[in-house]
């Protein structure tokens, strides 16, 4: 076989296969085609709230707001971002010096916090009066919980403040999926 009777070859399965193509195409109808699409995209919705809603894992976070006002104001926000409840969860907020001492703190404990829910209010608020804003300071935060199969997890952040008036912080906790 000459290397041109192979190109004939290849350029006429070619020329099949897109008329085979393009018959296809014309007997198919749009609506079908249109119809595969939201079943794809229903699909891929369910896989995604199968992972958020049912799957059981653990996702605590802790959204701490830092700002410097007539003292220093720190606002704090619990989070169960999980799909099961957590127990048994203790949080304490502590505002400390560059050599540890304690100059105001916090401490708040739930027995339970649901699945896919966030706690703040007047009790996670420390404000700390009569130490300058214009030195820096550490904010040191501690959240120990227990998770639906009964581990006890605790995880301490510092976190270094007083350069700017207004800090944000995200703790996050590595996340647990007990199934794998």
């Amino acid at each position: 076989m000459s290397d041109g009777t192979f190109d004939e070859d290849i350029e006429e399965i070619t020329e099949e296969i897109g008329l085979m193509v393009k018959e296809a195409v014309e007997k198919l109808p749009p609506l079908r085609v249109a119809l595969a699409g939201v079943i794809a995209c229903i699909l891929l919705g369910a896989l995604a709230s199968t992972w958020y809603w049912v799957i059981p894992r653990d996702d605590v976070e802790i959204e701490t707001v830092y700002m410097q006002r007539t003292g220093h104001i720190i606002l704090t926000e619990i989070i169960n971002d999980g799909s099961r409840a957590i127990n048994d969860v203790q949080l304490d907020v502590e505002l400390l010096s560059l050599d540890d001492e304690v100059l105001g703190s916090i401490s708040v404990s739930f027995d339970s916090i649901p699945s896919h829910t966030s706690i703040s209010g007047n009790e996670m608020e420390l404000i700390v009066r009569g130490h300058t804003v214009w030195a820096d300071y550490v904010l040191q935060i501690t959240v120990q919980w227990t998770d639906f199969n009964s581990n006890e997890h605790i995880k301490q952040y510092r976190h270094d403040i007083g350069e700017t008036a207004y800090e944000t912080f995200k703790d996050d906790p590595d996340s647990t999926t007990w199934f794998l």
